[in-house]
């Protein structure tokens, strides 16, 4: 887990969308993504219910956040 993955899933939350998150992140939507992607791979269980449009958080993302 590196600060970066952190500070990604901090700004999906905060922004509640990634396409926003991207934007404060100065990175692309794809790419803010992946980030979440690996991070959710190295913690084993997804953060964000991925049938939404928005960052809506899964159980495990609620307490990581």
């Amino acid at each position: 887990m590196e600060l970066f993955q952190l500070e990604a899933f901090v700004t999906v939350v905060r922004e509640g969308s990634f396409s926003k998150a991207a934007k404060s992140l100065y990175r692309t939507q794809p790419a803010v993504s992946q980030i979440i992607q690996r991070l959710e791979e190295e913690i084993g269980h997804p953060l964000f219910d991925r049938s939404s449009r928005r960052g809506v958080l899964t159980d495990a993302g609620r307490v990581l956040a």
